[in-house]
């Protein structure tokens, strides 16, 4: 069984003219390990899932949905993993509810990890095969996820501020789906990134790192971390560098500290985000993640191929005696 397009529930009707129209509302909280879990309620059961921009495909754990008693089939594309192991089988949700929106007969891919839905883990991946048919509103200190149409005036969706930053976007390859990329530069220079709320931690490829920074395991400044994994579960080395400036759209970090892997490239071209192998010369070599993303205020516009952004205001604390 192919992996298809999403189903039509994730397109609204506009109701004419280019007024923002809001579809939906869905509560959302970033975990202590820097991951954006929004709620969800899958097959009548409420639990969390993970908003992954980075991710082409939208996935559910094994675990989840071998609890829930939810079908599994052998799919005819191949999707492959950080390390190149491949996922072959996807399930059927049928029904899906995110906020006030409500789909039946969902295709999500299955991986091995993440959560059953009652340890307190995300249950899946929310990919942008789904995002895309929207413009995407990520207010983290206002614990949110909005949805709006496409079908809006340029510029209209930061209702939230008078002034904001922009950043045109762009999606690599032939792939139907959308995934945010765009040009950011890391010590002046110029490299692509992916826009990725799936990964915790801003990353760059080990590959990226050798052929425009000189920069190995042995190097001096690489300090290793442990391992990672991907989708399939298998380890990855992990090291950590301090860049001395990266400059993404109009905000520049100076001491940017990223996260090296070595992500492997290879022929393969279905890739989940951060949790997926990169694949070609048009993969990104730096994965913006939630580190650097939960600073802002974010709206990514897929009708106008641009990201729109503020400075976020952290949340009210409550007063202390």
């Amino acid at each position: 069984m192919p992996l298809s397009r999403p189903p039509s529930f994730l397109r609204q009707p506009s109701p004419g003219g280019c007024e923002l129209q809001q579809v939906a509302s869905i509560p959302a909280r970033l975990t202590a390990d820097n991951r954006l879990v929004f709620d969800a309620t899958i097959n009548d059961v409420p639990t969390g899932i993970e908003l992954d921009t980075g991710a082409s495909i939208s996935a559910l754990s094994k675990k989840f949905a071998t609890r829930l008693g939810m079908p599994v089939e052998n799919s005819a594309g191949v999707f492959y993993g950080l390390s190149g192991l491949a996922l072959d089988q996807v399930t059927r949700v049928r029904t899906l509810r995110l906020g006030s929106l409500t789909s039946a007969n969902a295709q999500f891919l299955l991986m091995p990890i993440l959560g059953d839905g009652t340890d307190g883990e995300p249950v899946g991946l929310f990919g942008s095969d789904y995002l895309q048919n929207y413009d995407v509103e990520i207010d983290i200190a206002g614990g949110k996820v909005n949805l709006f149409n496409h079908d809006h005036c340029p510029g209209q969706l930061v209702h939230w501020a008078s002034e904001f930053f922009k950043t045109g976007i762009y999606y690599a390859g032939d792939t139907p789906i959308h995934r945010p990329m765009l040009d950011i530069e890391v010590e002046g220079k110029r490299l692509r990134a992916l826009l990725d709320t799936g990964s915790p931690t801003t990353v760059m490829r080990l590959a990226t790192a050798t052929g425009r920074f000189d920069l190995s395991p042995g190097s001096a400044g690489m300090k290793q971390l442990g391992d990672t994994n991907g989708v399939e579960g298998r380890n990855l080395e992990r090291y950590e560098h301090t860049f001395s400036s990266m400059t993404f759209g109009d905000i520049t970090l100076h001491n940017s500290r990223m996260e090296i892997i070595p992500i492997n490239s290879g022929a393969h071209t279905n890739k989940l985000g951060s949790h997926i192998k990169a694949a070609s010369d048009q993969d990104p070599d730096v994965l913006i993640g939630m580190s650097l993303l939960k600073q802002l205020h974010l709206a990514i516009s897929y009708s106008e191929n641009a990201i729109y952004y503020t400075i976020a205001t952290p949340p009210k604390q409550a007063a202390t005696q």
